[in-house]
């Protein structure tokens, strides 16, 4: 159980990393629509990669962006 949970976990992490290369201002909102994923499930991965170190997040909520830190 826990091996496909870190999986599926993994492809949702590389779903949202993609939108974000593609559009570095994209919303919550949006991405719980382009990944299929609740709001509290994309808020989860996001701030994985935050902690991570991954990610980072440039401005405010409403006109600030992403940043990707790592580029793997």
């Amino acid at each position: 159980m826990v091996k496909s949970n870190q999986k599926s976990n993994q492809k949702s992490n590389q779903k949202i990393l993609s939108e974000i290369r593609q559009n570095p201002s994209v919303s919550i909102r949006e991405l719980q629509e382009l990944i299929g994923l609740s709001e509290s499930g994309v808020k989860k991965v996001l701030r994985q990669l935050r902690n991570d170190g991954i990610i980072v997040r440039v401005g405010g909520a409403k006109g600030g962006h992403w940043e990707i830190i790592d580029k793997a």
